[in-house]
């Protein structure tokens, strides 16, 4: 497998012996000499991996680095209104005025004085 195949094959192939032997615990000979592989070989793909991982890290992060300027904001909660927890006037006669925050004072004086007038 190490000598045919497509590249990409060979590169899986290849990128997994060396996963395996870095986490075998074993020398690059030894692991090399239990799976039958050639040490140099082994070495070989272990440098070009790692060279290919600090490519694409270098590709990615740029030749510079770009910060860019963050403001944070306090978080807005919001919060639901409550129910209108209002005032209920009853009223000899029956009546029943119901009212509600942030009501007008002089309708409602208005509104008494002719429910007063009518009782």
């Amino acid at each position: 497998m190490a000598d045919g195949g497509h590249l990409g094959d060979r590169e899986q192939f290849w990128r997994e012996h060396v996963a395996g032997w870095k986490s075998s615990g074993l020398s690059l000979r030894l692991y090399s000499e239990r799976h039958g592989l050639k040490a140099g070989t082994l070495g070989y793909w272990n440098s070009r991996l790692k060279a290919q991982t600090a490519d694409a890290l270098r590709s990615s992060a740029g030749s510079e680095a770009t910060f860019l300027a963050v403001h944070v904001a306090e978080p807005v909660v919001s919060v639901p209104e409550p129910r209108d927890q209002g005032v209920e006037l009853v009223l000899p006669g029956g009546y029943v005025v119901r009212i509600g925050r942030g009501f007008d004072a002089v309708t409602l004086d208005r509104l008494l004085d002719i429910v007063e007038r009518r009782s």
